[in-house]
């Protein structure tokens, strides 16, 4: 389980050192290439999900649907940076933790009723890496359409880093 959770740290990582270079006017600029989207926006929307598992954990539910969408984490940089810190010291927790075999999960999926679904902790670890990536990718546009520069890696999947390191080798 560890190497997830250091998988995700490393990426709550990426984005308080993103949110240090970032003002508020940065953070909340749409940008229309992307949907009218914010950096705040994505970044919002990965702490929520991560906020969901760790919330989940204790009771074996995690209800990725009943997110808290709190307007000052993607508006202030520094509500971000409080929240993201929050995040990873929970998910240092969990190392400590003993967690459930299984988990119960709901996410709106476009389809009936939104059933629980079984799930795992790893599982949905592998899924917050996963989510976690894509947004950063889209952040990643965000900033590239507004001129702020980006550290090497940021918004692109572990195997996509992999594969064009064996390329140029």
């Amino acid at each position: 389980m560890t190497p997830l959770i250091d998988a995700n740290l490393s990426y709550l990582a990426q984005a308080e050192r993103l949110l240090e270079l970032l003002d508020d006017g940065a953070f909340t600029r749409s940008a229309a290439g992307f949907y009218h989207s914010t950096i705040g926006g994505h970044l919002r929307h990965c702490l929520d999900h991560y906020d969901s598992f760790i919330t989940g954990l204790p009771d074996g539910k995690v209800d990725y649907d009943a997110r808290m969408r709190l307007p000052e984490l993607e508006s202030q940089t520094a509500s971000a940076l409080v929240k993201t810190s929050e995040i990873r010291e929970g998910l240092q927790q969990v190392t400590r933790d003993a967690l459930p075999g299984t988990l119960q999960v709901k996410m709106d999926c476009g389809f009936r009723e939104n059933d629980w679904q079984p799930s795992s902790p790893g599982r949905e670890l592998q899924f917050l890496v996963s989510h976690t990536v894509h947004h950063f990718a889209m952040i990643g546009g965000i900033c590239r359409e507004l001129g702020i520069e980006l550290e090497d890696g940021f918004g692109i999947a572990p195997s996509t880093l992999r594969h064009r390191s064996a390329l140029s080798a």
